[in-house]
């Protein structure tokens, strides 16, 4: 079974990097609970999506590579890396293009029942991504202090 669930999230991760965001509506539970929301979006797979079409708007290069993947029961846990280049600006930032690079890892874990994803946590290098790109840190301690994003800090 954790081979199965690593093929799972290795193609969950596969559609994010190349964009196909049809494809993730048949891996995840439609009620998948996630308790790493992105703030101010739709929680869930809406709001993921979301998310990752203004990143990859805003970093048009970017490439995920899963750095680490190690499974157990059904749990998944899964350490990414995303490099790319600020060409398109992130608005909710307050910064535009300047071609800043960008390199950030996150950690995901994911529960899987009946071969999709029904729960999840996430933790991210936010703090790394807003000092990469030049944006002002408290717009991130703001965020978490609201509820927001996980930080590595």
């Amino acid at each position: 079974m954790s081979e199965e669930n690593k093929a799972l999230v290795r193609r969950i991760e596969e559609a994010w990097d190349s964009g196909d965001l049809d494809a993730l509506d048949g891996l995840f539970a439609p009620e998948v609970l996630s308790h790493a929301n992105v703030p101010w979006l739709p929680p869930g797979l809406a709001g993921w999506k979301l998310a990752h079409q203004n990143m990859k708007a805003a970093v048009p290069d970017r490439l995920v590579s899963i750095e680490d993947m190690i499974a157990e029961g059904d749990l998944v846990v899964v350490r990414c890396r995303l490099t790319g280049t600020n060409r398109g600006g992130l608005p909710w930032a307050g910064v535009g293009p300047n071609d800043s690079r960008i390199d950030m890892q996150w950690i995901s874990v994911y529960r899987i029942a009946d071969g999709r994803v029904v729960e999840t946590w996430a933790i991210n290098e936010m703090m790394k991504l807003v000092d990469q790109l030049g944006a002002p840190r408290e717009l991130i301690r703001a965020r978490v202090m609201r509820g927001g994003w996980p930080v590595l800090r």
